[in-house]
C-alpha cells in the first residue's frame, strides 16, 4: 500500500493507568506512552515487561507486524516527545509563526498553513471521535504537564498522575458528555491548546468523515467490516482498576488493537473518498481557510491570515457547502415564503412571466377534473401549503437585521395545521388509482396501496354493518338478543350476541336500563370502517396493513440535478458581493467533469481525478439546501434562507406531483414518488411525449430511463436491467446485497439482503405467495459462487450485535453453553448462526432493564407484590456490565434477542474473519446453519414484502 502519511492514536484512562498508543503504519512501529501509579504494574519499567507486553500486543492483533516502542510519561523526555508529535501551543493565532505561545517553541506544531509546508514531513494525527474525548484529555494533560518556570515559559514538567487524568475522564463523562471540550475553558491555555489542534489542519477525527454514523461504536463499524472486535475487561464503569502487569499488558494490547484498526476503517474506500474529497476542496477553495483581503472578496493566503473559523477535512459538509458557496458575509433570505416561479431575475433575463406554481397546480387539477369531491381533496393540499404563503419561517437574527421593522413575525412549523396531505393519483375517469402521494414540508413520498386488501375488508365491514342491521331489526330491543345468546343470519350463519352487543351488556344491567336507553349496548361498528390512510400519532400516513410491493417494467424519471436547477433558476444562492451564483458555477462545473471523467482522451490517472473532484462538486450541490435550512433559531449559516429553501421544495413536490398526475391521467400508474423523480408503468412513447410538455414548463431536464422496480415504499426498492439480468440497485432494508458497509446501520445478516434482492427478483410476478423454502434455499446453495472469498462469505453470514450501555436503556447480552454455565459477553460480538450441537456454540440472550408501565406497577401495589420484581440472572449480567443500578421504574430481565431463537446454536468469533487461517475460515463457513439463515430470509420477506391478500375480521 502507498503511504498514508498518518499517525492514528487512541487513549485509555484508568484510575491506576494512563495510556495513549500512537500507530505509524508508514514506519511499522507503534509507540506506548503510558502512565501508571503504581511501579509494580510495570515492573518498573522492566525489560520483561516490555517483552511480555509486546508478545500481548502481537497475539492480539495479527494485522500488526511492526516494532514498539515504550515511553513513560513520567519522564519529562517522554512528555516532550509526545508535546512535539501532537503540536502544543497556546498562541491566540497559532497558525501565526511569529504568534507568542507560553510553550516551548518546539512544541509548536506543524500547521497546513506554513510557509514550505510539506505534508510528507507533517502527518496527519488521526483518532476516533477524538476532537470531543482525546483531544480535550491532551489539551488537559499537556496544560498540566508543562508549568511556568522561572523564564514565564511553560518548561518546567510536572508529572501527572493516571488518577488525575481519570477524575478528569469522569468529569467529562458525567457533566460534559456531548461537548467535552467546553469543560477546557475553564482554563484559557487548555481551550488554547485544544483549539490550536484543530486550526493545525492536521488533526482529523475519523468518525467525522462518516456523518451518518459519526455516533456509531469504532467496534461496530470494525465488526462490520471483518475485523476484530477486542474489548477491554477493564473499561466499564466501577471496573476501571487494574492489579497485575498481565492487565497492564492487556489493556495495552486492547489499547494498540483500537489504533491499528483504526487505520483499517481509514482506508475502507468510503472513508478515503470522504477524506481525499474535502482535502480537494480546501486546496481548490483557498477561502475556506483564508480571510477574506480587504473587500476583494479575494482570499488573503498567508499562514497570519488564517480564518479563526477555517475548516478542516474533517469539517461537515454542511459547513463546506456554506462556506463554498459564501465564504464571505452572508446571503440575504427572502422575507417571506412564496411560490412565485422562476426568480423575478431569472424570468427579467429570459423573457419568461413568473408564475405562482402552487395556484397553478390547483388550475391545473381543476382543468383536469371537475367533480366538486375530487376538487376537496385536492384542496386539502392546496389549503395546507397556502399556510406557508407570505410567512416568515427564519428565526435568525440576521434576518431581523436585514429586514428591520419590515422584518416578519416568526412562524414556526408547529402553527401550521397539520393536515391530511395524502392524495391519490387519479384517472381520467376520476377514480383514484391503486398509487398515491404525500406532501410535506420536507421531501415528496408516494407508492401504491394494496387495493385489493383494502376492497375486501371494506366488502367484510360493510357486510357486518348489514349484519347488525338485521339483527336489530329481528331484535329492536338488544335485552332480546342477549336472552336469546345467538342468532341465525340470512344466509345461515350462527353468530353468538357478543358479535353485535358491547361487553357491558349484562342481562342485570339491560334490565336495569331503560328500555329507551338500551341503544347504547350495541356494538358500533362505524368507528371500524377501514381506510386507507388513519391517524398515526400527529400525521395522517398510509394504514401499515394496506402497504404494498410493486414489481414492474418502469419508465424511471429522474430530474437531472432537480434541486440544484431548481435553486439556480429561483436565483436562491446568488452573491452579490461575488457577483455570481457559485451554486450555479459550481453546478456547471460538475456537468463538464460528467463528460471529462468518462472521455477516453483523458488518461486513467486525469480521469480519476476528475472523478473525485465531480464527487466534490455533488457535495456541495447536495448539502447546499439543508444548510440554508437549519431548523434551529441558533445555528450559524452563512446561507441561512429558510423561506427561499421551503419555498423551493414546495413548488418542487408541485412541480413532481403535476407531472406524476398528467401521466396517471393518459393512464399511467406511477408506483414510486420521490421529490426528484418517479417511476411510472405507461408506454414508453406516451411517457416520453408527457415528459416533453412537462419538463419544459419547469425548466428541468429529464431523462426517461426503463427499468424493472420492486418497490416497497420510496426507502426500500430494488432496481434491475430491463432484460432481468442484473440488479443495478438496491436501497433500504436491501442496501447491503454486495457486501457489509461502514455507511449501513446493519441489525442482520447481509446474507439477506443478498438472497431476498435475488428471491424478489425471481417471484416478481407473485408476491402476494407464502415464502417458497425450495427457491430460497436454492439461493443460498449459491453463496459460495457469489461470494469466493471466504472472507467475504464470513462479513455476509456475520451479525453483529450490539448491547445499550445506558443507565436508561441497559441492554446486555449473555449466553448460556452446552451445560448451562452464564457466560458474560462483551459490548459488540459478531456472532454465526452454527448447526444444532456443534460444539464451540452457546444460547444467546438479552439481559434488558425493562420498563414497567403505570399499569403494571399498581396492579403490583393493590396485589401486595413486590413492585420491582428482578430476573436475578439478568441482574448479575447487568452488573456484570457496570450497570447494576437500573433506572427508576426498570426491572431487570431476560429477553430474546430480535431475529435470534435462544434454541440456535451460535458460534461467537470476534477475531478479525478478514486475517483468519483458510482453515479457520472454512471450518466457520461449513458449520453455517443455512436452514436457520433461510429462516431470516423468510421473515424478512414475510413481514415487510410479501403482499397480504386475506381480509381480516372487523372487531
Amino acid at each position: 500500500m502507498s503511504r498514508l502519511n498518518s499517525y492514528f492514536y487512541d487513549i485509555e484512562s484508568l484510575t491506576n493507568a494512563f495510556t495513549l498508543s500512537c500507530y505509524r503504519p508508514d514506519d511499522q512501529r507503534v509507540d506506548i506512552y503510558y502512565l501508571v501509579d503504581d511501579p509494580a504494574l510495570n515492573d518498573k519499567d522492566s525489560l520483561d515487561f516490555k517483552k511480555a507486553a509486546a508478545r500481548r500486543i502481537r497475539e492480539k492483533n495479527q494485522n500488526f507486524k511492526g516494532e514498539i516502542y515504550y515511553y513513560n510519561l513520567c519522564s519529562s523526555a517522554a512528555s516532550a516527545r509526545l508535546a512535539q508529535t501532537f503540536g502544543v501551543s497556546d498562541a491566540q493565532y497559532v497558525n501565526d509563526p511569529q504568534a507568542p505561545s507560553s510553550f516551548p517553541g518546539q512544541f509548536r506544531p506543524v500547521c497546513d498553513t506554513d510557509a514550505g509546508y510539506q505534508e510528507e514531513e507533517a502527518p496527519y494525527l488521526m483518532g476516533y471521535n477524538s476532537s470531543n474525548y482525546d483531544l480535550t484529555m491532551l489539551a488537559y494533560y499537556f496544560t498540566r504537564a508543562w508549568q511556568p518556570g522561572e523564564s514565564g515559559k511553560r518548561d518546567r514538567f510536572s508529572a501527572v498522575t493516571a488518577r488525575e487524568m481519570r477524575d478528569f475522564n469522569d468529569e467529562l463523562f458525567s457533566r460534559y458528555m456531548g461537548n467535552m471540550r467546553l469543560r477546557l475553558w475553564q482554563d484559557k491555555t487548555m481551550g488554547l491548546v485544544a483549539k490550536n489542534f484543530q486550526m493545525s489542519g492536521r488533526h482529523i477525527d475519523v468518525a467525522q468523515l462518516n456523518e451518518r454514523q459519526r455516533r456509531v461504536g469504532l467496534k461496530r463499524l470494525l465488526g462490520m467490516l471483518g475485523w476484530q472486535i477486542l474489548e477491554s475487561d477493564k473499561l466499564k464503569p466501577g471496573q476501571d482498576y487494574l492489579t497485575s502487569p498481565e492487565e497492564l499488558a492487556d489493556l495495552i494490547a486492547y489499547n494498540v488493537s483500537d489504533v491499528v484498526n483504526l487505520k483499517e476503517l481509514f482506508c475502507h474506500p468510503y472513508y478515503q473518498g470522504q477524506f481525499i474529497l474535502k482535502k480537494g476542496l480546501l486546496g481548490q477553495y483557498p477561502d475556506l481557510i483564508y480571510q477574506e483581503d480587504g473587500d476583494s472578496y479575494q482570499a488573503k493566503i498567508g499562514p497570519a491570515f488564517v480564518r479563526k473559523d477555517r475548516l478542516t477535512i474533517d469539517s461537515s459538509s454542511a459547513n463546506f457547502a456554506r462556506r463554498t458557496i459564501c465564504p464571505y458575509g452572508r446571503l440575504k433570505d427572502d422575507r417571506a415564503v412564496s411560490f412565485l416561479y422562476p426568480a423575478a431575475s431569472v424570468a427579467e433575463k429570459t423573457g419568461e412571466k413568473q408564475r405562482d406554481i402552487l395556484e397553478e397546480s390547483r388550475d391545473f387539477f381543476y382543468k383536469l377534473f371537475e367533480d366538486k369531491n375530487l376538487r376537496k381533496k385536492f384542496d386539502r393540499v392546496y389549503d395546507y401549503y397556502k399556510q406557508f404563503a407570505g410567512k416568515n419561517f427564519n428565526p435568525s437574527k440576521e434576518y431581523r437585521e436585514d429586514y428591520g421593522d419590515q422584518a416578519l413575525p416568526v412562524s414556526d412549523l408547529s402553527d401550521v395545521e397539520n393536515e391530511d396531505t395524502n392524495l391519490f393519483y387519479y384517472q381520467k375517469d376520476g377514480q383514484p388509482s391503486t398509487c398515491y402521494i404525500t406532501f410535506s414540508v420536507g421531501g415528496l413520498h408516494g407508492s401504491e396501496y394494496n387495493r385489493d386488501l383494502y376492497l375486501k375488508d371494506h366488502a367484510l365491514w360493510e357486510k357486518k354493518q348489514a349484519d347488525l342491521a338485521y339483527v336489530q331489526k329481528l331484535y329492536p330491543d338488544p335485552l332480546d338478543l342477549r336472552k336469546a345468546r345467538e342468532v341465525t343470519l340470512p344466509d345461515g350463519r350462527v353468530e353468538k350476541y357478543q358479535t353485535f352487543l358491547t361487553a357491558k351488556a349484562t342481562i342485570k344491567l339491560m334490565e336495569k336500563t331503560d328500555p329507551a336507553d338500551r341503544g347504547q349496548f350495541w356494538r358500533d361498528f362505524s368507528q371500524d370502517e377501514p381506510t386507507v390512510f388513519k391517524k398515526q400519532g400527529s400525521r395522517v400516513r398510509l394504514d401499515d396493513r394496506y402497504a404494498f410491493t410493486s414489481s414492474d417494467l418502469t419508465n424511471h424519471e429522474d430530474f437531472t440535478s432537480y434541486y440544484p436547477n431548481m435553486l439556480r433558476r429561483l436565483n436562491a444562492f446568488y452573491n452579490d458581493r461575488l457577483g455570481e451564483d457559485r451554486y450555479t458555477a459550481i453546478f456547471e462545473r460538475k456537468q463538464e467533469l460528467d463528460k471529462k471523467r468518462t472521455d477516453p482522451q483523458y488518461s486513467d490517472e486525469e480521469r480519476r481525478m476528475f472523478n473525485i473532484e465531480r464527487e466534490g462538486t455533488k457535495l456541495i450541490l447536495n448539502s447546499a439546501t439543508g444548510a440554508a435550512d437549519p431548523r434551529e433559531g441558533q445555528v450559524p449559516s452563512s446561507i441561512r434562507m429558510n423561506n427561499r429553501i421551503r419555498s423551493m421544495r414546495i413548488i418542487g413536490q408541485l412541480f413532481t406531483y403535476m407531472i406524476g398526475q398528467a401521466q396517471t391521467y393518459a393512464g399511467a400508474r406511477i408506483v414510486s414518488t420521490n421529490t426528484d423523480g418517479l417511476y411510472s408503468v405507461l408506454d414508453a412513447d406516451l411517457n416520453r411525449k408527457i415528459l416533453a410538455k412537462e419538463a419544459a414548463e419547469i425548466g428541468v431536464e429529464i431523462v426517461p430511463e426503463e427499468l424493472y422496480l420492486v418497490s416497497k415504499d420510496s426507502n426500500n426498492r430494488l432496481e434491475a436491467s430491463p432484460d432481468l439480468t442484473k440488479i443495478l440497485s438496491a436501497s433500504g432494508s436491501l442496501a447491503c446485497r454486495k457486501d457489509t458497509s461502514p455507511t449501513k446501520s446493519l441489525a442482520h445478516p447481509a446474507i439477506i439482503d443478498w438472497a431476498l434482492s435475488r428471491y424478489l427478483l425471481e417471484k416478481r410476478t407473485d408476491l402476494a405467495a407464502p415464502f417458497d423454502r425450495d427457491l430460497g434455499r436454492q439461493i443460498l446453495a449459491e453463496a459460495e459462487e457469489a461470494f469466493p472469498d471466504p472472507a467475504h462469505r464470513l462479513r455476509m453470514f456475520q451479525n453483529v450485535l450490539s448491547a445499550n450501555h445506558s443507565k436508561e436503556r441497559a441492554n446486555c447480552i449473555f449466553g448460556r453453553g452446552d451445560a448451562g454455565q452464564l457466560l458474560i459477553l462483551q459490548r459488540y460480538n459478531r456472532v454465526f448462526i452454527y448447526q444444532d450441537g456443534l460444539p464451540k456454540t452457546v444460547h444467546l440472550y438479552s439481559a434488558a432493564a425493562k420498563k414497567l408501565t403505570p399499569a403494571m406497577l399498581n396492579k403490583r401495589k393493590k396485589s401486595g407484590e413486590a413492585v420491582i420484581q428482578h430476573d436475578q440472572e439478568a441482574l448479575s449480567v447487568l452488573k456484570a456490565n457496570g450497570l447494576g443500578n437500573l433506572a427508576k421504574g426498570r426491572e431487570a430481565t431476560v429477553q430474546k434477542i430480535p431475529n435470534l431463537s435462544p434454541d440456535w446454536f451460535m458460534h461467537v468469533e470476534n477475531r478479525a474473519v478478514n486475517l483468519l487461517q483458510a482453515e479457520e475460515q472454512e471450518a466457520i463457513l461449513h458449520s453455517l446453519d443455512y436452514d436457520k439463515y433461510l429462516d431470516l430470509v423468510a421473515s424478512a420477506y414475510e413481514k415487510n414484502w410479501r403482499n397480504l391478500t386475506k381480509s381480516g375480521p372487523v372487531l
